[in-house]
């Protein structure tokens, strides 16, 4: 069985929007010890849906309640992950370093940048296999999930299905 992931979870914007695009924000919450998201991925999630992503408004929704905001202290400042990623996802980053967690993010450069200063790092579909290994969410599911975030979402996934990734 999947070990949980330290607390709390920094979700960057990516994980979240997936995740909201396929009415698993509930999922999320469940799943995880202590979701978080900082300042900048609130902000992205709350213009995403202002710009007319509806699906949005479950994640704005949960914003503060079931997906609380952590911020990411000042002097957690490092230019180098500023200057490289976006600003949702060097927050996700800079908080998981500044509190001791992980990050989830699905952006190839932030896993680097990351994992370059050991942190744990997971992401969308590293988030659907605990879930289904933990029955929160059937693995037909988390397929049907994965198959509209390629569709809908234009996401990339390494493997055709979850239960590639699962333990036997």
């Amino acid at each position: 069985m999947a070990e949980r992931l330290p607390s709390p979870v920094f979700l960057d914007t990516t994980v979240v929007s997936n995740f909201a695009s396929t009415d698993g924000i509930t999922f999320l919450t469940t799943l995880l010890d202590s979701p978080v998201v900082s300042p900048a991925v609130r902000d992205e999630i709350e213009r995403g849906e202002h710009a007319g992503f509806e699906y949005l408004g479950v994640a704005v929704d949960a914003l503060g309640e079931s997906l609380p905001i952590r911020e990411v202290p000042s002097e957690a400042d490092d230019s180098d992950i500023r200057d490289h990623l976006d600003i949702g996802e060097a927050e996700s980053i800079l908080g998981a370093l500044a509190h001791g967690g992980t990050v989830a993010t699905d952006d190839l450069a932030a896993r680097r940048v990351a994992e370059r200063r050991d942190l744990l790092v997971t992401g969308s579909i590293g988030l659907l296999v605990p879930g289904v290994e933990r029955e929160r969410i059937d693995s037909e599911t988390a397929d049907e999930w994965l198959d509209g975030w390629r569709k809908h979402r234009g996401y990339y996934a390494p493997v055709e299905s979850v239960n590639e990734l699962l333990d036997d």
